[in-house]
């Protein structure tokens, strides 16, 4: 009996995942849109797909270095960070710029390690150096700033990532946890998830893969943090949520866009 169970267990698992081709993913980095195109980023290149993994627009740049981050927040107005030459390029839906590049040292921002896009065209940078969050707006003038935090929470802040989603403003640190501001740049809390390289940001909770390549949950009602629906995938790097689709890429370098039931 038990044979039996272990052999239907072994077919279940095999049916759901013959159910989800595989594309082949290259790049070092996966993001998404609310329209749900995927963007592949390797090194100095972007290549955006349709959901069947076909090939709908590219974009390379030699000159300006690896790319560090890609925000399309709003895909009409990509943003591209460039971190090794601290500068900022905008592209439109097609991959094309629609921008001179900006450079930050232009704008005394020259030891910004992280990027990302802010409410009304505006832009949110970490500087290191001051331990400080730093908004502009799209005329590149400073409208908030969150002061020294590693005097305001008397840490020693290691930030590797920072979004921002629905007036909230998302510092992640792996030994510390993610930092959450309002859109004002002011501290409001602490999330205990550690170890994290990159989350997504939903309206109830955050999207993430653990160290052990399951995808799992953080809700910001329950404060609970439970794994994932798609319990059949395994090995996960990368993962994002879009309308009713999520999409995984595994350490195998295959993306599995799979339909949430």
């Amino acid at each position: 009996m038990r044979k039996i169970l272990l052999l239907l267990t072994i077919c279940l698992s095999h049916n759901i995942w013959a159910q989800v081709k595989p594309i082949k993913f290259m790049g070092d980095m996966l993001v998404t849109d609310q329209l749900g195109y995927y963007y592949e980023i390797k090194e100095t290149s972007i290549k955006k797909y349709t959901q069947k993994g076909v090939l709908d627009c590219s974009y390379s740049n030699n000159v300006l270095g690896v790319i560090a981050n890609v925000d399309v927040s709003n895909p009409q107005k990509i943003l591209v960070y460039f971190r090794d030459f601290t500068k900022i390029l905008i592209l439109d839906n097609t991959l094309s710029p629609t921008s001179d590049v900006i450079d930050l040292t232009d704008l005394e921002l020259d030891e910004t390690t992280l990027v990302c896009r802010s409410y009304n065209d505006g832009t949110w940078y970490y500087d290191p150096v001051r331990f400080e969050l730093i908004r502009k707006n799209q005329e590149l003038i400073t409208t908030n700033t969150s002061g020294n935090l590693a005097n305001l929470l008397n840490k020693n802040i290691q930030a590797n990532y920072l979004v921002e989603y629905n007036n909230r403003v998302y510092l992640n640190d792996k030994a510390l946890g993610i930092l959450v501001f309002d859109n004002y740049g002011i501290y409001i809390k602490t999330i205990p998830l550690f170890n994290l390289s990159i989350f997504q940001v939903k309206e109830k909770q955050l999207i993430y893969c653990n160290e052990d390549g399951l995808v799992e949950t953080y809700d910001f009602f329950t404060l609970q943090v439970k794994p994932y629906k798609t319990l059949n995938y395994i090995g996960i790097k990368q993962v994002r949520v879009e309308n009713n689709s999520i999409f995984m890429v595994n350490n195998k370098g295959q993306l599995f866009i799979d339909k949430i039931k």
